[in-house]
């Protein structure tokens, strides 16, 4: 059984279940069991019949064909940890040209003499297409599609991802590309309908980890997104993408396309370490920012888990990238070809992937920069959008730090920690949570702090709320949350009796499941086992065209 991630669209479809059946074993299904070690998760999954189809390392599991009756008796086995269904994932999503780099500052770096040459950035994907302007730039690949078409891309989204990122084509203002001397890591994931299994999300996360050395790849493109049926710390994607934060690589991953309305940020967006991209436009006027806005279609914070979401802001509207004519996605899109390869496209994953190429270029210019040392000085840089009497135009739980200024990030990195006094692999929960009908920002007592009392949030797409925060449970320098309350507890859901305060919304007390129908009354629901019915129910793909 699989969960869906899209990429193209960037929506998540939850409620789809699909079976990837071998047709000599029509009673198999795939799943993900993880151990103390990848071997004894492999012994224990033959030991019951199952077919180990990939060792997954980077989360100590493998991906194993087994029967229904033949999984049952393998979660009994004490020595597995954990099984996950083997979700099946999408690529992100979709509107006239923006130039990114321009709109960015990215010229002044450009000027300064930095352009991500030596930086290797992976772009997990639906693959790359050799081209002109990629050539001998695509240094290394790697496809975990075991039947894959021959094709590097018949997608087409993964190259106008790596496109963003790196393309080396001159328009008027400079490259097409944010970093167009990055080294590319083609690590192709999804296929050509954009879909990919879980399993092989792992997989291709798993050789990054293994190669990153071999091909210097510092950052990690993600473009794609995943539904949400548990606690971000028990989805084994995120569990991989915070043993590549922890391994010194920077994730990037996209907010999702589910916004506007609040918990719309899906996996691996939801991970409180990595860097989460949501996206705004230029209205078409790339030297006026007081007629910009969020794009309707941007996920909103907070996550599940109470933490604040997007962290930062870049554009994901009327994006120009380049795609081979022939691939699915162009077909299927005919009224988005400006001209010959040259696509308008729009989504947070295009802001995911012009974010992965400014951070490319901070590692070009502050090479010993360790992935919280990055994430903080990206959103230190940031630049909230506000009113003139300094009142946020758009909320922290919308734009997160605010937006993307290269110049800064790049030339003059804030100094300090992102996630400080945390460590990857540990149970968090952030300081957000609903009450009166509102988000509001919340102390460890689960009272409102009074100097954030203008963070207050009910959603939706309009905010009129404040900006200053000066007080203890701080956001250093552009809202790097340096808290994070640590949860010593288990996964299930904790009974919620009246008058309680939803904690960062959530009560921890069981294994790793969630079981009970706790609602918000804001639409943000859960109605018992893995039905999300509020923000994260997507049902295709969506192109945007504003």
């Amino acid at each position: 059984m699989k969960r869906i991630l899209t990429i193209v669209a960037l929506f998540v479809l939850l409620t789809a279940i699909i079976s990837a059946i071998p047709s000599n074993s029509p009673t198999t299904h795939s799943l993900v069991v993880q151990a103390a070690n990848v071997h004894i998760a492999k012994q224990v999954a033959q030991s019951y019949g199952g077919q180990v189809q990939a060792e997954l390392g980077i989360i100590n599991a493998v991906s194993v064909r087994i029967s229904p009756q033949q999984g049952d008796a393998l979660a009994g086995d004490n020595r597995v940890i954990a099984i996950y269904e083997d979700g099946q994932v999408k690529a992100a999503g979709y509107a006239p040209e923006m130039d990114a780099p321009e709109v960015m500052g990215v010229s002044d770096v450009w000027g300064a003499g930095y352009d991500g040459a030596g930086v290797g950035v992976a772009v997990v994907d639906t693959g790359i297409a050799a081209t002109n302007w990629n050539r001998w730039r695509v240094i290394a690949r790697y496809d975990a599609l075991d039947n894959g078409s021959n094709q590097p891309d018949p997608h087409g989204h993964g190259t106008m991802m790596a496109s963003l990122i790196g393309n080396n084509r001159l328009d008027s203002n400079g490259t097409i590309g944010v970093a167009p001397a990055v080294n590319l890591i083609d690590v192709r994931v999804l296929d050509e309908e954009g879909k990919g299994a879980y399993t092989d999300i792992l997989e291709g996360l798993n050789w990054i980890l293994q190669n990153k050395d071999n091909y210097n790849i510092r950052v990690v493109n993600l473009s794609l997104v995943g539904g949400i049926d548990s606690p971000y710390w028990a989805d084994p994607i995120n569990q991989a993408v915070e043993a590549l934060w922890a391994a010194g690589v920077v994730v990037v991953a996209a907010a999702g396309n589910d916004g506007p309305g609040a918990m719309s940020v899906a996996v691996p967006g939801n991970d409180p370490f990595v860097i989460t991209v949501g996206a705004y436009t230029d209205n078409f006027t790339p030297a006026d920012e007081s007629d910009d806005y969020m794009t309707p279609f941007s996920g909103a914070g907070p996550t599940e888990t109470g933490f604040v979401k997007p962290d930062v802001v870049a554009p994901g509207a009327h994006m120009v990238a380049m795609t081979k004519v022939a691939t699915n996605w162009a077909q299927s899109n005919p009224e988005a070809r400006i001209w010959g390869e040259f696509y308008q496209i729009a989504g947070t994953s295009s802001a995911t992937a012009v974010t992965s190429g400014v951070v490319a270029l901070m590692v070009a210019a502050n090479p010993n920069m360790t992935p919280n040392q990055i994430k903080y000085a990206l959103m230190a840089a940031a630049r909230p959008a506000a009113y003139a009497d300094g009142s946020l135009t758009w909320s922290i739980f919308q734009q997160g730090a605010g937006r993307v200024d290269a110049a800064t990030a790049v030339l003059n990195p804030p100094a300090g920690e992102a996630n400080a006094n945390m460590m990857p692999g540990q149970m968090y929960v952030g300081p957000a949570t609903f009450q009166d009908d509102a988000f509001v920002i919340v102390g460890e007592d689960g009272i409102p702090l009074s100097d954030a009392a203008g963070y207050s949030w009910t959603g939706g797409y309009s905010w009129t709320g404040g900006y200053s925060w000066t007080g203890g449970y701080s956001w250093t320098g552009g809202y790097s949350w340096t808290g994070g309350y640590s949860w010593t507890g288990s996964t299930d859901w904790e009974e919620w009796q009246e008058g309680d305060i939803w904690q960062s919304g959530y009560s921890w007390t069981g294994g790793y499941s969630w079981t009970g129908g706790y609602s918000w009354t804001g639409g943000y629901s859960w109605t018992g086992g893995y039905s999300w019915t509020g923000g994260y129910s997507w049902t295709g793909l969506i192109d945007y065209n504003n």
